[in-house]
């Protein structure tokens, strides 16, 4: 067996027949490493580079190796430089093609049908492998200029150029002239092939491993194409070593996450060609056929976003989703192509609101995604803003935290009151030494057996139990995932915690249990509010997965619902949309609890600023966070390490910075009961997810005590529902364990510990008492506004070229702080509200430098930081 390469590289084409084409500077170079490689190999070599890569000597020497080669030897044809597209007018039937492909040669354009039928003349049981480090896609391509996918590819492309990065696609202008140039050179060619079925006649195995989809744009770097750089990073892997094409093209998708690498074969089939090593020239039965395979035209790119049960820190990836909001009317339909799903098309009462998932950018490059369309609608002339819907945070293995373990029913041992097991029991967070619920409860219903309220739960949903609240608002229940229309809030997946939503519902108002059902510990209310109607409302298939557009839908029908409080244990990143559903829900009189945040110890699960995430850290929402049984805060500092071995990626609770504590009151966490679908309850819930629906549970107690006192001072008359919020909030802050609990209550818990009912002797304070909280977006969008003014005056915003608007990447900045770990220690203890540090912290060098290596931040926001 043998081996046979050609390796083509163009930086320079000529000029005179493509007029302004640009000079590449790393082509050359990815056919120089291409050559490199076959010869380690042991490939007899050729190389054609700039002026040696005409059109007849690439033909030529295809047709010089099919002469020479026999069965069960391989040619590598790699190529890198620009690529092109040219309309053609074949007739319906043929190939279900609508453009020819080509490859940019020095003197010519080389037709994807002149491959084809170089590859004829090579022998039934030869192999060929192409490289193609290049891109086809153009406006050229007849594609409609609403097509979402070639807009993102565009801007995408674009956002490169603005830092100064090449495409390696012809542009629609060079395109243009040269065809308009050559046009009956190009017509006389692609006549020849008209009626020719493409790769009829091809016997060889052939595979193509080609840098991005027909309708993307691949990128020239400063050394080596993208996808070149990928291959060389790869090869040298001796895991690498026996991996087929599949497995190597997957490596390359994950080396970068757009373009979205392509692979198609066609001809014969080699059984060790399709699941050995490519690259490799002597293989067993090398020559033997045992098959035939046809071209798959537009074949759709793989994907590798992983399934739920690989929800974890490290193998976690979920695509980015967009909202994409248009003002006035839509120019034609929009298609999502190849790369972008439609999840949602909805009118608005300014225009139009599509929700996008983009399957080729996980989620943590939302913005990358979200300026290239932005930018790419903004050159059609709609005024329009695009802004990342989803968070992702890490979730726990079984391995490395136990929270909610629905295998293993005994408290967390590492945590109180874990040594007391036996002697303390489920429950324990119920009684008057802690939460105080229990006694709230019974003085309440002793004073009014039809007492009453209504609480909007949004999480995951639920899964039947038998201590479900026995006022679950089966009917009201609602979905706000994409596809769920008909889904009465039902947790149709178990991941993260044993079914989060049936978790926390449960604590929050879950029915009576008995003692065969919590090992013998405990009978009565496990929930904290049994009396309350409960509607549910399900917003994300995983805990681990925060969409922010789901979360303002479920709270928009929480008003319309007349809920009086909100109890939600997720927590995210802040956006504009979040921040006036917070408003409204707020000026409507909802109580609104949410959960601070979680964190992990230290190790590969470490993924999360110790710090109130949104939508707590809002001054209108109460954050809830973290005490132990022995009430001290909920973190791993406050163990006792002699009787404690903190060893693994442990969860802990989060706090801070003092800016985001002012509106927070901690419950009681972890190893609190947890409804499970393997026991009724195990003893290990733990988070501010079981923090959250306790303090939930003493807002809703107290308004149902104080309801008639509230209507009395007009807190309901509409104008004056926010009264309400702050005199439940009031109440429960002046009644928290303070000093007597923990010294230090209010850097970790903000107002104390609940005690649910000592809040209930505090009566409805008067309206001088009560003072409006700001509004939600002014917590945050101060920092916006101070660094988009600081943007606007950076070297992006001086050049020509289209770029996002200074707020967009002022918002990106915001989130990029939560998503690259480098900036964790600085957003747990950064003042967003302090104009003097946010402006110092933007115009510091070292600061910029982080951002400029941030593997999260976008090319716009990279080149903002460039003076």
């Amino acid at each position: 067996m043998t081996g046979y390469s050609i390796h083509i590289g163009l930086n320079h084409l000529d000029e005179q027949h493509y007029p302004g084409v640009p000079t590449l500077r790393a082509a050359v170079n990815d056919a120089v490493f291409w050559r490199s490689y076959a010869e380690q190999q042991g490939y007899k070599a050729l190389s054609l580079h700039d002026g040696e890569a005409r059109a007849d000597a690439v033909l030529q020497a295809l047709a010089g190796c099919a002469g020479q080669m026999q069965p069960g030897d391989i040619l590598l044809l790699t190529y890198a430089g620009h690529g092109g597209v040219m309309p053609n007018d074949k007739p319906a039937g043929f190939d279900n093609e609508r453009n020819d492909q080509t490859w940019c040669l020095y003197d010519r354009q080389l037709l994807d049908d002149e491959l084809y039928e170089a590859f004829e003349a090579f022998p039934e049981g030869a192999r060929i492998l192409v490289i193609s480090d290049s891109c086809h896609s153009g406006t050229i391509t007849r594609v409609a200029d609403t097509d979402l996918s070639r807009l993102l590819g565009k801007g995408m492309a674009a956002a490169a150029g603005a830092r100064g990065i090449l495409s390696r696609q012809l542009s629609d202008e060079v395109q243009e002239r040269t065809l308009e140039k050559n046009e009956d050179a190009y017509k006389a060619i692609q006549d020849k092939y008209r009626v020719k079925k493409q790769a009829a006649g091809v016997k060889a195995a052939v595979k193509l491993l080609a840098a991005c989809q027909d309708d993307q744009e691949t990128l020239d770097g400063a050394n080596n194409g993208i996808f070149t750089e990928a291959f060389m990073s790869i090869l040298p892997d001796p895991a690498y070593a026996t991996a087929n094409c599949e497995m190597l093209m997957a490596a390359v998708r994950n080396r970068y996450q757009f373009p979205v690498p392509n692979f198609f074969q066609y001809g014969g089939i080699i059984d060790a060609f399709d699941y050995g090593f490519p690259f490799a020239i002597d293989i067993p039965n090398a020559a033997t056929v045992t098959g035939h395979r046809d071209p798959i035209l537009f074949e759709p790119a793989t994907r590798t976003v992983a399934a739920p049960e690989q929800w974890d820190t490290l193998a976690l990836q979920t695509p980015a989703v967009l909202l994409t909001e248009i003002e006035g009317d839509l120019k034609g339909d929009f298609a999502g192509g190849t790369d972008v799903n439609i999840l949602s098309h909805k009118k608005t009462p300014t225009g139009t609101a599509l929700t996008l998932e983009v399957l080729s950018m996980p989620a943590e490059l939302g913005w990358s995604a979200a300026h290239a369309l932005q930018t790419q609608l903004a050159a059609l002339h709609y005024t329009v803003s695009v802004e990342p819907l989803i968070t992702v945070n890490p979730a726990q293995r079984e391995k490395t935290s136990r929270e909610g373990d629905a295998n293993n029913p005994d408290y967390i041992q590492e945590w109180p009151p874990s040594l007391l097991q036996g002697k303390v029991g489920i429950g324990w967070h119920l009684d008057d030494a802690h939460s105080q619920l229990t006694k709230a409860r019974d003085f309440v219903l002793a004073q009014n057996a039809e007492a009453h309220v209504r609480v909007g739960h949004i999480d995951t949903g639920y899964i039947q139990h038998t201590c479900l609240p026995v006022y679950l608002n089966r009917e009201a229940a609602r979905s706000f995932i994409n596809g769920e229309d008909e889904n009465p809030a039902i947790d149709l997946i178990e991941s993260g915690q044993d079914g989060h939503g049936l978790g926390t519902i449960t604590l929050l108002a879950g029915y009576k249990t008995d003692k065969a059902a919590t090992f013998g510990e405990f009978e009565g209310y496990i929930g904290g509010v049994p009396f309350a109607e409960v509607i549910p409302m399900r917003v994300s298939e995983s805990v681990v997965i925060f969409n922010s557009n789901n979360f303002c839908e479920a709270v928009d029908y929480a008003i319309e619902q007349e809920c009086e409080v909100i109890s939600m244990s997720m927590a995210g990143k802040p956006s504009k949309r979040m921040a006036r559903a917070i408003n409204r829900a707020y000026e409507s009189g909802i109580v609104m609890v949410t959960a601070a945040s979680n964190c992990w110890y230290k190790g590969p699960g470490a993924l999360l600023p110790k710090c109130v995430m949104f939508p707590a850290a809002f001054e209108r929402v109460i954050a809830a966070t973290g005490a132990m049984y022995n009430h001290q805060p909920y973190d791993v500092n406050f163990l006792q390490q002699s009787r404690f071995n903190i060893t693994t990626k442990y969860m802990q609770g989060s706090w801070g910075p003092a800016s985001r504590m002012t509106r927070a009151l901690a419950a009681y966490t972890p190893n609190t009961p947890w409804a499970s679908t393997v026991h009724p309850f195990v003893r290990s819930g733990g988070g501010t997810s079981s923090a959250t629906p306790q303090v939930a549970a003493a807002a809703a107690i107290w308004i149902a005590h104080h309801r008639d006192a509230m209507e009395a001072k007009g807190y309901y008359k509409k104008g004056q529902q926010w009264k309400k919020v702050e005199a439940v909030r009031y109440a429960l802050y002046r009644s928290a364990a303070k000093e007597a609990a923990f010294p230090e209550w209010r850097k970790y818990y903000g107002n104390g510990i609940l005690r649910a009912y000592d809040a209930l002797q505090v009566g409805v304070p008067d309206e001088q008492e009560l003072k409006k909280a700001p509004e939600a977006e002014s917590s945050i969008w101060g920092i916006t506004q101070l660094v988009s003014s600081f943007f606007a005056n950076r070297q992006l915003f001086r050049a020509n070229g289209p770029k996002p608007e200074p707020e967009a990447l002022a918002h990106e900045l915001l989130d990029l702080l939560y998503t690259d770990p480098q900036f964790y220690g600085l957003v747990s203890t950064i003042d967003l509200g302090n104009e003097a540090g946010i402006k110092a912290l933007v115009e510091d060098a070292a600061f910029r430098q982080k951002v400029l290596q941030s593997p999260y931040a976008s090319p716009y926001l990279k080149e903002t930081m460039v003076a």
